[in-house]
């Protein structure tokens, strides 16, 4: 018995080389859906702060301390908030483990029992594992997300409704326990609240075994219920405590309640507006489906379901989950246009328990005609094939989100920002990893982070720099920043990838030839790169754009790298965007190699015969010692 008790602890451990080989130990920069919150989620739980709405304030505060206590074991700010997920995980599969075991021992026909193969344990115990191999379980496991404790719960709630005391009858207080983790669950994810129906039915007969008491037991269950709503104390507290990172005003009324009802998602919440849009809303739920089951794996997961509901011994069980699956899957459907982990999970956990039923009718179909051994050598196989059809459609996918060095990048690029200036970033991933470096790591000194929302006129009538990355143009334009300026804007780099706007021109302080020109030019050497910093200027307004080219050259005259534009300032200030006498300064980047003799640089322009044609053109010797 105490070595059988020592496997079970062992179940979730014997996954726990694939998570720990995808686990994510830098700031998050990935854009996919699974990771768009993992860069705030890193910093909230690094600093006691609050999270995006709904504030999910029971996991931050349990999530914060235990992130300080393996900090204090010496993991690092960034892994420590994926160690905790993969905690939560591991409690959850020995959860969904036990439970599965539970409901095959209880239910399978006693002539089934004898013989060395314990089918209750490895039937679970491959069940388990699948599940903790599917993507959406797997991504939760490693990374700084609130889904593997919202899983845990799930898997508490579904336990609690399911367990068969072992001498019959009902488990003492199962009504008054779901009640209370149900609270502290759908407080935690509103989600969690789809799962009722399913407990609601599989406790029926005991919620109703006394009419008289009914309606006192329901206030009961109200009231331990509403205890979950107690850790939301913790946002005012820590916005009135002035924590570093708070989402909101949660310190006011107002910005509390809108926390709490989690307002600014309300944009998902509701029906899609036509058919088509339903069918796409059905499509895009299916396929994240489908990339977490397979097609194989929905199939098997519905027939175990389908089999066991056939089977009186089982059939409440089974109703339970095809309710707890299925209710989320028609809301997500009919009531939510976008894809959420915390309806998902709970299709594919019931899509795991169908493989159980389904591999537990498939061992006692097979031992009928085969030696038993034979059988579960057969079942264990074709488990053991699904396992490495999820291993390896999940793995690399995964690897690539947690390894995505865009948030490193990131903060490379934050630091290079001019000390005093105020450093633009959308909020998303890239804003998060630099909050990470500012907020947890203590980086960036002199540099105010500012996101999409932030006043830049008061910013700029501050004389404070305001810079921005290139790439923010593509999705907040010029003409964006103009209207948000009530001003024309003037853009020149500082630094590489970094732009300057401004809502005055720099101009020359002698009037320059008509012409456009390079008015100053420089060469910078770093460690690892060669930096060519141009002033263009031109005294008339040119009347046609003009692209760049910038090409490193070998002793030779051979090209050996270039770092060639559309235009000046990363194609964004075409000339014909220039002012007369203005000064648009640019910065190109070029790599450091011991062959370089020259920088070739200029303007030029394609002409209709395809030849290009220089209009100026510049060298500078490269003198890097």
């Amino acid at each position: 018995m105490r070595l059988k008790t020592a496997v079970f602890l062992l179940v979730p451990a014997a996954l726990l080389p694939v998570y720990l080989g995808t686990l994510q130990t830098i700031p998050n920069g990935a854009e996919h859906y699974f990771m768009i919150d993992v860069g705030e989620t890193q910093i909230v739980l690094n600093t006691w702060g609050t999270l995006h709405a709904t504030g999910y304030p029971l996991y931050v505060m349990l999530g914060s301390a235990l992130v300080a206590a393996l900090r204090a074991l010496g993991i690092s700010p960034a892994a420590a908030p994926s160690v905790v997920s993969l905690a939560w995980m591991a409690a959850a599969l020995a959860v969904i483990f036990a439970l599965m075991r539970h409901l095959i021992a209880q239910t399978s026909p006693p002539a089934a029992r004898p013989g060395r193969f314990d089918r209750s344990f490895w039937l679970a115990a491959a069940a388990a594992a699948l599940f903790g191999l599917t993507r959406t379980a797997w991504i939760h496991a490693v990374i700084a997300e609130i889904y593997s404790f919202g899983l845990l719960i799930l898997a508490i709630l579904l336990a609690l409704a399911l367990w068969k005391p072992a001498h019959g009858g009902a488990m003492r207080g199962r009504i008054y326990r779901l009640a209370l983790v149900g609270g502290l669950g759908v407080f935690h994810h509103r989600a969690i609240l789809m799962a009722a129906p399913a407990l609601v039915y599989a406790v029926w007969p005991e919620l109703t075994a006394s009419p008289r008491h009914l309606l006192k037991r329901l206030a009961l269950c109200l009231l331990l219920g509403l205890v979950g709503f107690l850790p939301y104390v913790y946002l005012p507290l820590r916005a009135l405590a002035g924590a570093e990172w708070v989402y909101g005003q949660p310190g006011r009324w107002d910005g509390f309640w809108d926390q709490f009802f989690g307002r600014e998602a309300a944009r998902f919440i509701g029906p899609p507006e036509s058919f088509d849009a339903l069918l796409a809303n059905a499509g895009q739920v299916s396929g994240a489906l489908l990339a977490d089951l397979t097609a194989p794996g929905l199939i098997a997961g519905a027939a175990g379901l389908l089999l066991a509901l056939r089977d009186p011994r089982r059939r409440r069980e089974a109703a339970t989950l095809l309710l707890f699956g299925l209710l989320s899957y028609l809301f997500h459907i009919l009531f939510y246009t976008d894809i959420l982990s915390a309806l998902v999970l709970p299709v594919t956990l019931s899509a795991a328990f169908g493989w159980l039923f389904l591999a537990d009718a498939a061992f006692v179909f097979f031992s009928r005609r085969a030696p038993r051994q034979l059988a579960a050598g057969a079942v264990m196989l074709a488990a053991g094939v699904f396992a490495a059809g999820l291993l390896a459609a999940n793995r690399p996918f995964i690897h690539a989100q947690t390894a995505d060095r865009t948030g490193l990048d990131t903060i490379a690029l934050a630091e290079s920002a001019p000390p005093g200036s105020a450093l633009m970033l959308a909020w998303g991933p890239r804003y998060f990893a630099a909050g990470f470096a500012q907020s947890v790591l203590g980086g960036l000194e002199g540099v105010r982070l500012v996101d999409h929302r932030a006043d830049y006129a008061a910013i700029l009538a501050s004389g404070q720099m305001l810079v921005t990355p290139a790439y923010t143009f593509y999705n907040q334009p010029v003409s964006w920043w103009e209207a948000r300026l009530g001003a024309p804007v003037y853009l020149r780099a500082v630094e590489p990838l970094l732009v300057q706007i401004s809502a005055q021109p720099e101009m020359a302080e002698s009037p320059p030839a008509p012409a456009p020109s390079a008015a100053s030019r420089s060469l910078e050497c770093r460690a690892d790169a060669i930096i060519l910093r141009v002033s263009w200027t031109a005294g008339e307004k040119p009347s046609r754009d003009l692209s760049v080219f910038v090409h490193l050259l070998g002793a030779a005259g051979g090209v050996l790298a270039q770092d060639d534009q559309s235009a000046p300032v990363y194609g964004w200030r075409p000339l014909t965007t220039w002012t007369a006498g203005e000064i648009v300064r640019d910065v190109y980047t070029l790599p450091r190699l011991d062959e370089a003799g020259r920088v070739r640089f200029g303007l030029y322009y394609q002409a209709e015969s395809g030849e290009f044609i220089n209009e100026v053109a510049y060298e500078l010797p490269v003198d890097c010692p």
